[in-house]
């Protein structure tokens, strides 16, 4: 399925390209740009859970499913595209994020204003291809009311983050609703439930996969978190302490400043988002966290996540087993990852 993904990619930017070669020399620039950030890598989940959303319907593959799953690949490298800016992190996949690449000349302004213009054409091309992908426009309106609401909330979760690091404390409850917003019902719910809506799936089917990917989405986000502050580089292709020097208001701070001892509380306090961060600050930071106990009782969560996820899928009779054993490994994809 991934292959078939990029391959519908592959072909539908050779075919923009054409259409923009033919308004100036440096028109095709953007797509070139996304062409390669979509080829440095990626799991493609978004799209796997579109399509096993349409599967869990009764319904048989076909290239309109691969077509629509494929433009949430476009969706997600417009949000990569602007997340990179808005962190300031230089790397995504290993290579250089595009607002560092398009900065011709150590030119920074050209390179971010590129970068958002960029993004912005990954969201509108994203359209293009979800809406010719062959679905009866009854049929199409359905999957797209999911579709624009998934995109609302993923803006409006990012928009909480950026404003959560700008705050001395937070809660657990707000660390949570921020995780669930900007990536948990984009990245597995909101999929599911696209591809389930183009697929004519009856609501006891969207029930089922809502109770399933609700928590893992979350799950999803926090393992992302934890590998944000202690993956390797050489494997998730992330600065290691990027989400330390831009203060990302995790589960991981929230927990470590309620639990850790005061010392150490002002220590994060002080140094966490702070823009010389030091490779010796960022070390005491994860040793805060790890002996908090924030790390081991977050692993927890994303097991009981995944957990609850699991059951859900357990306690059916609604899905084809093909689609169960697929959200299965799906689930393992998602939260038992290095990258």
């Amino acid at each position: 399925m991934r292959a078939r993904v990029d391959a519908v990619l592959a072909s539908f930017l050779a075919e923009q390209r054409a259409l923009l070669d033919g308004l100036g020399p440096e028109a095709a620039e953007p797509l070139d740009e996304l062409g390669r950030v979509i080829v440095a890598g990626g799991k493609r989940l978004r799209p796997l859970f579109c399509y096993w959303g349409y599967l869990a319907a009764g319904r048989e593959e076909d290239s309109s499913i691969v077509k629509a799953a494929a433009s949430l690949e476009l969706l997600h490298t417009f949000a990569i595209i602007h997340d990179d800016v808005m962190d300031r992190s230089p790397l995504r996949r290993g290579q250089p994020a595009t607002y560092l690449a398009m900065a011709r000349g150590g030119d920074a302004h050209l390179g971010v204003s590129s970068a958002i213009l960029i993004g912005d054409l990954a969201v509108a091309l994203a359209d293009v291809l979800f809406s010719g992908s062959g679905f009866a426009p009854e049929t199409f309106v359905e999957g797209f009311r999911w579709y624009n609401r998934m995109r609302t909330e993923v803006v409006t979760g990012q928009y909480l983050d950026v404003v959560a690091t700008r705050m001395p404390t937070i809660d657990e409850e707000t660390v949570r609703r921020i995780a669930s917003l900007k990536s948990g019902g984009y990245t597995v719910e909101k999929p599911l439930l696209i591809g389930a809506a183009l697929g004519g799936a009856s609501q006891e089917i969207v029930a089922v996969l809502s109770a399933y990917g609700m928590l893992l989405g979350e799950a999803f986000q926090l393992r992302d978190d934890v590998l944000g502050v202690f993956g390797d580089p050489g494997v998730t292709g992330k600065d290691a302490d990027g989400d330390l020097r831009e203060g990302k208001r995790t589960l991981l701070i929230a927990r470590a400043l309620e639990a850790a001892p005061p010392d150490e509380q002002e220590f994060l306090a002080a140094r966490l988002g702070s823009e010389n961060l030091t490779a010796g600050d960022a070390e005491r930071i994860r040793s805060i966290i790890r002996t908090s106990g924030a790390l081991a009782s977050t692993q927890a969560l994303i097991e009981a996540h995944r957990s609850v996820s699991l059951a859900a899928l357990d306690a059916t009779k609604e899905l084809p087993p093909s689609v169960t054993s697929a959200l299965t490994e799906l689930a393992d994809l998602a939260v038992v990852r290095e990258s």
